[in-house]
């Protein structure tokens, strides 16, 4: 693939077969991504029979968003990508094969995929220093054993640990989004957007993050954007030669008209940055508002449990016995057995009759306590679950107790501290 030099002094005015060809088939896919990306949905009944009848997989997959990237939709949208573009490209270079160039085309190509880049960035930069993306660990993630995270969890755990972590790769994503506003600046901000991303490609995949398809696509438009400048980043970082300055084509001989989408561009840029800062800000505010702010909050172990008068011993194969009672979210708590499952439950209280209201996820039976809360450390609770009369007694866990909240930063360390 070698895409023209967009430079007045390398500019191409007869392209090779290969260049224009090459052309063809990124422009047809990288288009034909980014507007499935977005209309997919609209075409759900072609996609079904596109999958059932022309790949064989099936069509009975599901287009509800999960929060993956890589649904088996996904990979159907990805392989009627891959079709659609091969056929355009085929169409395209039969009905214009007598063409010389694509110098104009390139450029807008190139104004898209910066425009592209930039609002991924911005969004998944302002997520992070936002803290929206990873957050930090919950009371039942400090709970969890690191043999029972999944490889995803383990990420997210390390990601969420250290806000300013997250703020830095944050600021990084931005960085590169914004030096892609301005052609002077393209290079050096695809060159970053291509190491920050290749770094997510290659978590996302190590790490099995449902991701992967969409972080691939990110990290192959920056490549694209860097290709007419490989030759000069090769010369400058690897051969020691003299870089010569280039002057920008410029499809728009028009002042006035360079002017206006000039004004527009800053426009919609402040206008975007704004939306997606407010956006990011009310996820983060609606996040802090979830957690439970009330008194019970907190991780709560039990140290008696009584169940029909009798008195249950802390065994760890025990799979009824309570042994935490987790409060991190508003009106939902968990309760953790001896055995290490989980139960979760809608959570609710009455400070007034001193009542608790249980409802587990499953059923919705409602399961009624009452509760007495000494103090700040313990905590009594009297009432039936299921039939079976139950007084517990707990105590409050303080999150200082946890290594990974305790364990701060230290400028002298005698010894590593790896445990």
């Amino acid at each position: 693939m070698k895409f023209a030099m967009e430079s007045v002094k390398h500019q191409k005015t007869n392209w090779s077969i290969i260049d224009k060809i090459a052309f063809r088939v990124f422009f047809s896919y990288v288009i034909l991504f980014i507007l499935l990306l977005f209309t997919a949905l609209l075409f759900e009944g072609f996609l079904r029979w596109f999958a059932d009848i022309f790949l064989g997989w099936g069509s009975d997959f599901s287009t509800e968003s999960t929060g993956s990237g890589d649904r088996s939709f996904d990979y159907v949208r990805f392989a009627l990508n891959l079709v659609l573009a091969l056929l355009v490209s085929i169409i395209w270079t039969v009905a214009d094969r007598k063409r010389h160039s694509y110098n104009t085309l390139f450029y807008w190509f190139q104004v898209i995929l910066r425009v592209a880049l930039f609002i991924a960035m911005l969004f998944y930069g302002l997520a992070k220093v936002f803290n929206g993306q990873f957050g930090s660990p919950s009371l039942e993630l400090l709970m969890q054993p690191v043999g029972e995270m999944s490889p995803m969890g383990l990420a997210w755990t390390f990601m969420g640990y250290s806000l300013a972590y997250s703020i830095f790769i944050g600021f990084i994503e931005i960085l590169g989004g914004v030096l892609l506003l301005y052609r002077k600046t393209q290079t050096i901000g695809s060159l970053i957007i291509v190491g920050v991303m290749t770094n997510v490609v290659v978590m996302n995949l190590i790490y099995d993050i449902p991701v992967k398809l969409f972080s691939m696509h990110l990290t192959l438009m920056a490549i694209i954007l860097l290709w007419p400048d490989r030759y000069r980043i090769i010369n400058m970082f690897f051969k020691n030669k003299t870089v010569e300055k280039i002057e920008f084509y410029k499809p728009l001989a028009n002042g006035t008209l360079k002017k206006v989408i000039r004004g527009g561009r800053g426009f919609v840029v402040v206008l975007l940055t704004l939306i997606l800062i407010v956006q990011c800000f009310v996820q983060f505010e609606l996040r802090e508002q979830l957690k439970s702010k009330s008194e019970f909050y907190g991780i709560w172990e039990s140290q008696l449990f009584i169940k029909n008068k009798d008195t249950i011993p802390p065994l760890l194969t025990d799979t009824y016995r309570w042994r935490y009672l987790i409060v991190d979210l508003k009106k939902k708590a968990a309760i953790k057995k001896m055995n290490d499952s989980i139960d979760r439950y809608q959570f609710k209280f009455d400070t007034v009759q001193k009542k608790i209201v249980f409802n587990r996820e499953a059923d919705l039976i409602p399961q009624h306590f009452f509760y007495n809360l000494n103090d700040d450390t313990t905590l009594e609770l009297k009432g039936v679950l299921d039939g079976d009369s139950l007084q517990v007694y707990f105590k409050r866990k303080p999150e200082s107790d946890f290594r990974l909240i305790n364990r701060k930063f230290h400028w002298v360390n005698e010894s590593t501290y790896n445990y």
